[in-house]
């Protein structure tokens, strides 16, 4: 493993060559991305490692913002770093962010977050060599959710993306987005409308129940925003997962399938939510999607 220290957004590699050694990866830590998001409005970059003299492609690499998971209300962008790492081993820049957290924070303030890393990646695209035209999202969990809620809401209406958002329809972030074009999510919860209406188990994150928030559940559920021009997705999921239902994501696989978006829906036997996300067979499964869909 390489270690870093980022000190006034300076890397100071932990060995000599660290940075020269075939498949190794730079690491900057604590970009701030945004503002308004106070402590949680950072991130991480991880990048291919070069020898001394060689320069990166002129076009730039893929790219592909990664977002934890943690239930809405915990966690923080270390918890990816093994995934992280092994994107930039294998050519791709990384963009691993924090962002506000429940109960403080309720929806959509983690969406709006996640746009604004998007925004970030996209100015910055260039002093990291970055190219945009493959860009990509991975996030477990809370953060599958996250990353495959952005994705699908990117080409709906400007009324729909709005409601899922506080920014104003005017704001020109808006226009600053850029296109994601493969997104991969492990263990993401996708479908809130069908949750017992009285039941207040993530009012914490949606503001109260089914029966009181409805437009809020059902804004909040990728599943609500599938259409013909979403991204290519990436499922995978845990056969045995007790904590987010394996018929989540099958709600979401059925519903891109049904209008013709390609879909590769990945099950983990006998493998619970956490277990799946330890498993060494996740990370490759989503470096191969990534490496067929933007490399």
């Amino acid at each position: 493993m390489v270690l870093a220290i980022c000190i006034s957004g300076t890397l100071i590699a932990a060995g000599p060559d660290d940075s020269a050694a075939p498949g190794s990866v730079k690491v900057l830590a604590n970009q701030r991305y945004s503002e308004a998001a106070g402590k949680a409005g950072l991130c991480d970059i991880y990048s291919p490692g070069y020898s001394p003299g060689v320069e990166p492609p002129k076009d730039g690499h893929p790219a592909v913002v990664v977002v934890h998971g943690g239930a809405w209300l915990s966690g923080d962008k270390w918890t990816l770093e093994g995934y992280s790492r092994v994107l930039a081993k294998n050519g791709f820049v990384v963009v691993t962010i924090n962002y506000r957290l429940a109960p403080q924070f309720k929806f959509p303030s983690q969406v709006d977050d996640v746009r604004e890393a998007l925004v970030w990646t996209a100015k910055n695209a260039e002093r990291l060599s970055i190219d945009l035209s493959r860009l990509g999202m991975f996030g477990y969990s809370a953060g599958g959710h996250l990353s495959t809620l952005v994705s699908l809401l990117a080409d709906e209406p400007m009324d729909v993306q709005v409601s899922a958002s506080q920014w104003n329809s005017s704001d020109p972030r808006w226009q600053r987005i850029p296109k994601v074009r493969a997104v991969c999510a492990g263990g993401p919860p996708c479908e809130f409308r069908t949750l017992p209406q009285d039941n207040m188990t993530l009012a914490y994150f949606l503001g109260g129940s089914r029966r009181e928030k409805p437009n809020v559940y059902e804004i909040a559920s990728p599943t609500r925003h599938v259409s013909a021009g979403d991204p290519v997705t990436q499922i995978i999921h845990g056969e045995s997962d007790m904590l987010v239902p394996i018929a989540s994501s099958r709600s979401l696989v059925n519903a891109l399938t049904d209008v013709g978006v390609e879909v590769r829906f990945a099950t983990m036997p006998k493998q619970g939510h956490m277990v799946t996300f330890l498993n060494p067979e996740t990370q490759q499964k989503m470096l191969e999607f990534f490496q067929d869909v933007l490399k």
